[in-house]
């Protein structure tokens, strides 16, 4: 649950991320990457130099070349998954008495996959009379799909010994652009004639194949977190501050064929959005005993949001829409949350504990609108969810090399921010573009889950391997409003994995190396709706196979061993499809 130092926003729990920070010796690493089957070359690599006492620079980068790819656009020769760019980051670092202070600047260029989707419409479905199914793998779609993200960013990371206590400061600003094309009706005009003439789509059914969206967001954050920590006898302490803010200006063109009764090409749809958030927070934690210890965390957020959105003719650039496309909104709001924790020892090895906290989801806006003819239109502004969540469990490593947990936990969720969509379909006459999803407060709603893990290392021969073990049982509903009594959204109710790594040395600086990873899911909806389909289940294994010598490894991969292609997605027109399998080579080095 939300905690005080990692709280914004952190319902279920949070992820802390650390980038390795500049050593202070002449060291480094490099790997190249290639898979076959999708032409992918992937390079990255980072080296340390130390450039006097107490100061040492790290540069790191990645590079990556990948045109080929699973789903491709044979209109325009381009596929879907393609991916290529390169990221460069620099640290400067000082680590002189008592200060710790690492600058960070970093920047990164990419085309990134974009959706991709199969369009799926059995026969007899109203206005398609033979039934329309495109290739599971080529979709011939006359807007090119792209996708690209550029960001730029500057961080500087202070840590200050005080005595008895420690400052730390977080100092980041980052711009990120994006640009993302999407057709909006996944169809050409010669596949569109095509099919109408096979008789697979009804002369008269309205497709409009220039219906398409380009979409264009730029956005700037900084952040500033400076908090003080520190432990003196049985008493552990933490107290700080932090501030967001994020302006971005986004817009949406949308494209179509001009008719005698609307001659407009199209509409563009900017928006500006801007958020602050400001927090105190702090925690307390008291060694009662030798064994058990208490843990009491506070978090104060107060947060407000502001929105100017309209819509244009693309022909005119006059205000178009009428009045339910001006707006100009807000929303502010405040938060306590809290967590409480009691942990005890029962031997020097095994930790249980139980905790009881809040947390609480800002609410905001949607930027990007339906369109007008949607049976649902897309509701700009979404509230706060609240909830509050009980946990338990036990921890610890009772045999050597071996590490357990098992948790159990119930959240109840005031305001549920859920995933819905605005209803457009292909085989929607009213509406008959691809959907636009958006967020909404579902209701109140409940959660709960059971998780495990082990994990062994062991000897084998005169190698040794490490066997991890993993699997969890969880669910979720809405229990008020109008989706009360659906399951909670892409909640698989199974989920499990193994993972198993081996080292066999054949001599003093050679060794075999392997590694099994088997992860699947089961069952759980896919959508907040009464007529969503399953998730779909899959299990997955991936093995590698390798040889290391000395500070040199190469290793042979696949992917996705037995090619379970699978459902990500399913719409009533609409299939998304995962990725088959690859085969690939990787060497690494490292000094």
């Amino acid at each position: 649950t939300q905690g005080a130092l990692y709280g914004r926003n952190a319902v279920g729990g949070a992820i802390n991320i650390i980038s390795a920070a500049p050593e202070f010796d002449l060291s480094g690493w490099g790997s190249v990457r290639y898979t076959f089957e999708n032409n992918a070359l992937q390079v990255q690599g980072a080296v340390n130099v130390p450039v006097a006492d107490g100061l040492a620079f790290r540069l790191s980068g990645e590079l990556v070349e990948q045109d080929d790819g699973f789903f491709y656009n044979p209109d325009n020769d381009v596929y879907f998954d393609q991916q290529k760019g390169h990221g460069l980051r620099g640290q400067l670092r000082l680590n002189r008495g008592p200060v710790d202070l690492t600058i960070m600047a970093e920047t990164q260029s990419f085309t990134v996959p974009t959706i991709h989707y199969q369009i799926s419409i059995p026969a007899g479905t109203p206005g398609f009379p033979g039934g329309y199914t495109q290739d599971r793998f080529n979709y011939p779609w006359d807007t090119a799909p792209r996708a690209t993200q550029d960001v730029d960013g500057l961080q500087a990371l202070l840590k200050i010994d005080l005595g008895g206590a420690e400052l730390s400061g977080t100092t980041s600003y980052r711009r990120r652009h994006s640009e993302y094309d999407l057709d909006n009706d996944a169809i050409s005009p010669a596949e569109l004639a095509r099919a109408r003439a096979a008789g697979q789509i009804g002369a008269a059914t309205p497709l409009d194949p220039s219906a398409a969206s380009f979409i264009v967001d730029t956005t700037d954050i900084f952040s500033q977190d400076l908090h003080i920590s520190g432990k003196s006898g049985r008493l552990t302490w933490l107290a700080g501050a932090d501030a967001y803010i994020l302006d971005s200006d986004f817009s949406v063109t949308t494209t179509r064929t001009p008719t005698p009764a609307n001659r407009s090409p199209g509409n563009i749809a900017p928006a500006r959005l801007n958020f602050e958030s400001y927090a105190a927070y702090g925690s307390l934690g008291y060694d009662l005993t030798d064994s058990l210890n208490v843990t009491g965390e506070l978090r104060y957020t107060r947060d407000s949001r502001t929105i100017t959105a309209r819509l244009f003719d693309l022909a005119t650039l006059l205000p178009t829409g009428g009045p339910t496309r001006i707006i100009d909104d807000s929303i502010t709001a405040d938060n306590l949350s809290y967590n409480a924790t009691l942990a005890y020892k029962i031997t020097p090895d095994i930790l249980a504990y139980g905790k009881v906290g809040s947390s609480y989801r800002a609410g905001g806006f949607n930027t990007r609108l339906s369109d007008p003819r949607a049976p649902r239109p897309v509701e700009v502004l979404f509230g706060n969810e609240k909830s509050t969540t009980y946990e338990g469990g036990f921890k610890g490593s009772p045999v050597r090399r071996g590490y357990f947990a098992i948790s159990g936990y119930f959240t109840k969720l005031e305001d549920l921010i859920a995933q819905v969509d605005d209803g457009c379909a292909l085989t929607n006459a009213a509406c008959p573009v691809a959907a636009v999803a958006y967020l909404t407060n579902a209701g109140d709603a409940e959660s709960w889950g059971i998780e495990a893990e082990y994990s062994q290392g062991f000897d084998l021969g005169g190698g040794s391997g490490r066997l991890a073990l993993s699997g969890s049982r969880q669910g979720g509903e809405v229990k008020s409003g109008r989706f009360a009594g659906l399951d909670l959204a892409q909640v698989p109710d199974w989920l499990a994995s193994a993972n198993l790594n081996l080292r066999y040395p054949v001599s003093r600086d050679v060794s075999l190396i392997s590694n099994v990873l088997v992860n699947g899911q089961w069952g759980g909806k896919q959508e907040l709706t009464a007529t969503s389909v399953d998730l779909d289940d899959y299990v997955l294994v991936n093995l590698r196979l390798g040889v290391e010598v000395g500070g040199f490894s190469i290793s042979a991969f696949a992917n996705n061993v037995f090619d379970n292609v699978y459902f990500v997605a399913q719409a009533p027109t609409i299939n998304r499809y995962s990725q088959p399998r690859v085969f690939g080579v990787e060497a690494r080095a490292r000094f």
